[in-house]
């Protein structure tokens, strides 16, 4: 119980420190990393991690830490840290609970920037004592610790990616922070398979200094990054994450999971990763509302709207326009509109023009009411016609597609010609996503299946 509490008043800070921010660039693209714990022996995870950043083409000098090699994988290994001549941007650790101690005091007394612990054993088997150790001799020496029991962190714009993790995601504009090494190795393989690239990822497991919000901050800085995903088991400092993500989301969208929400669900996270989800579920749902946070509840939604707010500039205003060959799918999104405080216009009273020129045109809409209802059989060159009116029309700041197949739906073709409009300079695709969020230009959702998106 000692432990506990020395734990809490070591790891809980009240704001962003500088220091640590600062401290992250070395850590997310390293010029110089010492791999603690290299073995020369495959399968083992120092040979592993190893391996893994010369196959992955990390650009910077990896330097083997192995009292019992010379050389590993063809590298120069070193005894100690102590013992590498010059600056070491970066510690990966990949030693038994036990001896990280004495290597972390090593890396401070060095003065290397960051610190990354792979190691579990530490507060989520019970020794607190040993975690505070650590802690403290890193903030003592600031020194920017990420960890322990952490999977892996990487920066694909830098060919970096350092741990575990089988998968290189490609550069990108989404930044992902996991408590959960689980749930961060899903979305690095959705990354690959759903064909979406990564700014910088970071499993926190035990997350015992270095914070969310100090990792919102470098994010927030960070020139790649468009959008933030977290996933949360627990939060320790929760004034700070509420300073930072307030600052963060009112630049850069932060979209979060927050596990842990049933009774076992609460136990399962004090043995996974040593955290107390801590307050009430309709706490969190205030503190992230406070934050500016948009707060979804699977992980397949964490990814999906992340994914499209990296590709969606933001909206110039609430004026959205629904476009369906549904009537069903098109009162959905009506209602989801309306439960997310954004209750969709009648088109008459957005565009007065534009309502007119669609009651009588020919085919005439089943309901030019918004949603804009354009009937079951409706052609390619109809959502075409609808949809290019719409979004030409200046009153309009955003469209949500819904395509509803049917045997006589072209989906494909529906979709391919709504993409063509990307040349006419009235529709833009995720592809131009930069050049259109320059020029000011609309947003839009393509939906399948009645499926809505914003």
């Amino acid at each position: 119980m000692a432990g506990d509490l020395q734990l809490r008043s070591v790891v809980r800070i009240e704001a962003v420190r500088p220091y640590i921010v600062d401290n992250l660039r070395f850590a997310f693209d390293p010029r110089r990393i010492a791999v603690v714990g290299a073995s020369r022996y495959p399968n083992k995870a120092g040979y592993e991690v190893v391996k893994a950043l010369r196959d992955r083409g990390y650009r910077g000098e990896i330097l083997p830490v192995n009292p019992h090699a010379e050389e590993i994988q063809g590298l120069r290994a070193y005894k100690t840290v102590g013992s590498i001549a010059g600056e070491i941007d970066l510690a990966f650790v990949a030693l038994p609970a036990e001896r990280t101690k004495q290597v972390v005091e090593d890396c401070a007394a060095k003065g290397v920037r960051a610190v990354a612990v792979a190691s579990s054993g530490f507060k989520e088997k019970g020794e607190s004592g040993l975690e505070a150790a650590v802690v403290r001799c890193c903030r003592d020496r600031h020194v920017a610790l990420l960890g322990p029991n952490l999977l892996a962190i990487g920066n694909p714009h830098a060919n970096f990616s350092c741990g575990v993790a089988p998968y290189a995601p490609t550069p990108g504009s989404l930044a992902v922070i996991s408590q959960s090494g689980a749930n961060l190795l899903a979305i690095l393989g959705a990354s690959l398979t759903g064909g979406f690239g990564l700014s910088f990822f970071a499993g926190l497991g035990n997350k015992a200094d270095v914070d969310y919000s100090e990792l919102m901050e470098y994010g927030r800085k960070d020139p790649h990054t468009r959008c933030l995903a977290l996933y949360i088991e627990g939060l320790d400092s929760e004034e700070a994450f509420l300073e930072s993500c307030r600052k963060v989301s009112r630049h850069k969208p932060v979209v979060v999971l927050k596990a842990g929400t049933s009774a076992i669900g609460c136990a399962a996270a004090m043995a996974h990763t040593a955290s107390s989800p801590g307050a009430l579920d309709s706490v969190y749902d205030s503190l992230f509302r406070r934050a500016g946070a948009i707060r979804i509840r699977t992980l397949g939604e964490l990814i999906d709207s992340s994914l499209a707010l990296t590709l969606m500039p933001p909206l110039k205003g609430e004026n959205v326009v629904v476009v369906t060959n549904g009537g069903g799918s098109g009162l959905l999104l009506a209602d989801e509109f309306e439960r997310r405080g954004m209750a969709l216009r009648e088109l008459e009273r957005i565009s007065r023009p534009l309502w007119t020129r669609l009651c009588n045109r020919t085919p005439r809409p089943s309901s030019c009411l918004n949603p804009i209802d354009i009937g079951g059989g409706a052609s390619p060159e109809q959502y075409r016609d609808v949809v290019s009116q719409v979004m030409a029309d200046p009153n309009v700041d955003g469209v949500v597609v819904s395509i509803c197949p049917t045997l006589i739906t072209k989906v494909p073709e529906i979709a391919a010609g709504l993409v063509e409009l990307v040349d006419s300079d009235l529709l833009i695709s995720p592809r131009d996503f930069c050049r259109a969020s320059e020029n000011g230009m609309i947003p839009v959702v393509l939906a399948e299946r009645g499926a809505a998106g914003v």
